[in-house]
C-alpha cells in the first residue's frame, strides 16, 4: 500500500508496524507537510459496523487528549474500505525493543520512564478514558528520553465489539489486570496494575508472570504472587519494591486508584532518594549526580575561610614604633615578699607533681584497653497477614510480632463490619520492630435502593451503579436485542443492598456472541457452546448453527447429531440428522479433550408457520434414532427427552 494517498491528503510511505487489528504506516500529511503515523484497520474488523462505531468514538475521545506523554491523535477518517487514524509520528523505539536489547534497566531510568507513563495515563484518567492495553509495545521513547503512550481507547473498542474470531487473541495477557483476566470491565486501577507489570519488567528484565498459554497467564494474574524483584535485581531499593508490590495487588482497591496518584507516589519516592544522597533538586530540574569526593558549591559563592569562624590574620601597617622604656622607680618590697612566697609554694609542690607523674605513667603502661561498644542493629520482623480477620484478632497478631497498628475505615468495602480488608505494609514485608501497620477495616455498610436498569445501555447502567458504590458484574449473552442492552439484573429493581455489594447485569452481546451450554452427554461428550448468527429467518431459507463438542474420553461408537426446529405450536417443522462435521470425522475417531466445531444447516419449508422456534440438538448411535445419548447434566440450558435447547429464533416473512 506504499504510495497510497488517503482522501487526497495522507500519503503512505512505508510499513513500520503490524498487529492483529491494524497496520501502521509512516506517512506524510501533504497539507501540513509533516510526518505522521497512520494506523489502518484490517479488513476483518473494518467490515464490522458495531466495532467501527466504537472504534471511531473511542478514537475521537483519544484525540481530545493533550499531554506531552501521550501520542497525539490528529485525525480519524475513511477512504473507501480503509478506516484509519492519523497520529503524531514519534522518532524513537518502543520500550519492549529497548528491554529486549538491554535487559533490565537502571533503577533511576526505570522510575523516570514509569513516572512519564503514569503522568500521561493519569491525564487520560482525568478525562474519563481508560487505556485498557498498557504494555511496553505501546510505550514509545524518543531519542532524548521523552516517553509517549499510544493506542488510547482502541483496546476498549476492541473488547466491546463482540468479535469472536478464534484466530485472534484479544488483549495482552502478560500485562492485563486480574479483573481483566476475569472478564470484568476495566477501571483506572486496571491501568495502574499494567503500569506495575511494565515497571517490574524494566527492573527485572522479565515480566512478573510468564507462560505459553494465555489461559495460564490469566490464572497467574488472578491467583499467584510475582517473584520478589530482588530475585532478579538485588539493586532495587526496598521502598521501590514495596511500591511495585502495591501496584500488583490483586484487588483494585489496594492499588493506587488512578495513574495520577501513582505518578505522585513515584515522584515523591525519587525526591526522597535524592534527598537521602544529598542532592539538591531545584523545582523543575532533573539533576545529575555529584562527582564523588568533590563537594558542590553554588556558582559565584566566595571560597571558604581557612579556619572556620576565624577571620584571616591582618598584619599591622604604617611605620614601626620604637620600644617603650619603663620609668625607673625605687625598690618594690611588696613584690619581693610575694615572689618569695610563690617560690616556696612551687618547691613544695614538686614532690606532689612527681607522684602524679609516676601514677599517670603506670596507668598508661598497664591500663587495660577500653571496652568497645557493639554496633547497634535494627531488628526486622515480617508483617503477619491479617487481611480477612476481625480487627481485634489482627491487633493480637501484630502486637505479638512487635508491631503497632492504626485503624482506618475502608468505605464501600464488601466485607462484614470490623473485618480487615487491606493492610499497609503488605503481608510478608520485613520491617523494623515497632513499625506502625495501617489496617483498613470495613465499616457499617450503607443500604441503597437498586434502580431499574433493564433496556438501559450497559455502560450507562454500570456507571450509575459504580457511582452509587456498587460492584458490577456483567454476563454477556447471545441475544436478538441490541448489543450492550441490559436484559436482566440481579437483584431486581427496588431491592436495598449495602454499598459495595455486587449487582449482576445480563447484557446482550448480539447474535455474534457464543451461546454457552456445557451439557454433558453420557459422560463421554461435552457440548460446550453453540453459535447462531441468524436470529431471524424466513420460510424457505436455510438456518445455520455451529456446535462445539469436546470428547471426555475415547469413543467407540459412531453417533449422529440431530438438529430439530420446533415450531410455535410444538410440532417438528424441519430437521437435519447427520454425523458430525459433514460426515468426514465420525465420533469414533475423535481425540479426548480436543474441541471440534460441528456446522449444520437446516432448510425451512416454504410454508413454515411464522412465530418463535426452538432450536434443539442431541446425539444417537448411527441407525438408532430412538436411542438418544442420555444427558447427565443439562449445564446452562434445559433438556427434554435428551433433546437440548440451543436457542430460540424468529421465523418472519
Amino acid at each position: 500500500m506504499e504510495g497510497t494517498l488517503l482522501n487526497g491528503r495522507y500519503r503512505l510511505v512505508e510499513l513500520i508496524g503490524s498487529g492483529g487489528m491494524a497496520l501502521v504506516y509512516k506517512g506524510v500529511d501533504t497539507l501540513l507537510h509533516r510526518p505522521v503515523a497512520i494506523k489502518i484497520l484490517r479488513e476483518a474488523y473494518a467490515s464490522d459496523p458495531a466495532f467501527l462505531a466504537r472504534f471511531q468514538r473511542e478514537a475521537r475521545s483519544a484525540a481530545q487528549l493533550d499531554h506531552p506523554n501521550i501520542v497525539t491523535v490528529y485525525d480519524v477518517g475513511q477512504d473507501g474500505n480503509l478506516h484509519y487514524i492519523v497520529m503524531e509520528y514519534v522518532d524513537g523505539e518502543d520500550l519492549k525493543s529497548i528491554i529486549r536489547r538491554e535487559g533490565r534497566l537502571s533503577v533511576d531510568r526505570a522510575v523516570d520512564i514509569a513516572i512519564q507513563i503514569a503522568a500521561g495515563v493519569g491525564h487520560a484518567h482525568k478525562m474519563g478514558i481508560i487505556h485498557c492495553d498498557i504494555k511496553p509495545q505501546n510505550i514509545l521513547i524518543t531519542r532524548d528520553g521523552l516517553v509517549k503512550v499510544t493506542d488510547f481507547g482502541i483496546a476498549r473498542a476492541l473488547s466491546e465489539s463482540g468479535l469472536t474470531d478464534p484466530e485472534v487473541v484479544w488483549g495482552s495477557p502478560t500485562y492485563f489486570s486480574p479483573e481483566q483476566a476475569a472478564g470484568e470491565r476495566p477501571v483506572p486501577a486496571s491501568d495502574v496494575y499494567s503500569i506495575g507489570v511494565v515497571l517490574y519488567e524494566m527492573l527485572a528484565g522479565v515480566p512478573p508472570f510468564r507462560a505459553e498459554k494465555p489461559t495460564a497467564l490469566a490464572l497467574m494474574h488472578l491467583r499467584e504472587e510475582p517473584p520478589p524483584l530482588s530475585v532478579y535485581n538485588p539493586r532495587v531499593p526496598s521502598q521501590l519494591e514495596w511500591i511495585v508490590r502495591k501496584l500488583l495487588a490483586k484487588e483494585p482497591s489496594a492499588r493506587y486508584r488512578t495513574a495520577e496518584q501513582l505518578a505522585i507516589a513515584l515522584q515523591e519516592y525519587r525526591d526522597r532518594m535524592m534527598q537521602a544522597t544529598g542532592v539538591y533538586v531545584p523545582p523543575g530540574v532533573r539533576p545529575s549526580p555529584p562527582r564523588p569526593g568533590i563537594p558542590s558549591r553554588p556558582e559565584g559563592a566566595p571560597p571558604p575561610p581557612s579556619r572556620a569562624g576565624v577571620p584571616p590574620r591582618r598584619e599591622p601597617t604604617g611605620p614601626a614604633q620604637p620600644a617603650a622604656i619603663p620609668e625607673e622607680r625605687g625598690t618594690d618590697w611588696l613584690t619581693w615578699i610575694l615572689g618569695a612566697i610563690a617560690t616556696i609554694a612551687v618547691i613544695g609542690l614538686i614532690p606532689l607533681w612527681a607522684l602524679v607523674y609516676q601514677a599517670w605513667s603506670r596507668s598508661e603502661r598497664y591500663a587495660p584497653p577500653a571496652p568497645t561498644t557493639p554496633t547497634a542493629t535494627v531488628a526486622l520482623v515480617p508483617v503477619p497477614n491479617v487481611q480477612g480477620r476481625r480487627w481485634e484478632e489482627a491487633r493480637e497478631l501484630l502486637e505479638a510480632a512487635g508491631l503497632r497498628f492504626v485503624l482506618e475505615e475502608q468505605k464501600g468495602a464488601v466485607a462484614p463490619e470490623g473485618t480487615v480488608v487491606r493492610q499497609e505494609p503488605p503481608p510478608g514485608e520485613r520491617v523494623p520492630a515497632g513499625t506502625e501497620v495501617r489496617l483498613f477495616v470495613a465499616g457499617k455498610p450503607q443500604e441503597i435502593e437498586i434502580p431499574a436498569l433493564v433496556n438501559v445501555r450497559s455502560d450507562l447502567a454500570r456507571s450509575a451503579l459504580e457511582q452509587a458504590g456498587f460492584q458490577v458484574v456483567e454476563q454477556v449473552v447471545w441475544s436478538t436485542e441490541p448489543i450492550s442492552n441490559v436484559l436482566a439484573q440481579e437483584p431486581p429493581p427496588g431491592a436495598r443492598l449495602p454499598v459495595g455489594s455486587v449487582v449482576t447485569l445480563t447484557v446482550s452481546g448480539g447474535t455474534a456472541a457464543p451461546i454457552p451450554l456445557q451439557v454433558n452427554l453420557g459422560n463421554i461428550i461435552l457440548l460446550e457452546q453453540a453459535e447462531v448468527l441468524q436470529a431471524r429467518v424466513r420460510p424457505g431459507e436455510v438456518f445455520a448453527v455451529s456446535l462445539r463438542w469436546r470428547p471426555l474420553t475415547t469413543i467407540s461408537t459412531r453417533y449422529v447429531v440431530f438438529i430439530h426446529l420446533i415450531g410455535p405450536d410444538g410440532r417438528l417443522i424441519a430437521q437435519e440428522d447427520i454425523e458430525p462435521l459433514r460426515g468426514t470425522r465420525p465420533t469414533n475417531t475423535w481425540v479426548p479433550q480436543m474441541p471440534l466445531w460441528d456446522p449444520h444447516q437446516v432448510t425451512l419449508p416454504p410454508d413454515a408457520p411464522l412465530g418463535t422456534y426452538q432450536v434443539r440438538t442431541g446425539m444417537y448411535p448411527v441407525g438408532e434414532p430412538a436411542n438418544r445419548l442420555v444427558v447427565v447434566d443439562p449445564g446452562l440450558t434445559s433438556v427434554e427427552f435428551n433433546s437440548i435447547l440451543v436457542a430460540r429464533i424468529e421465523v418472519r416473512p
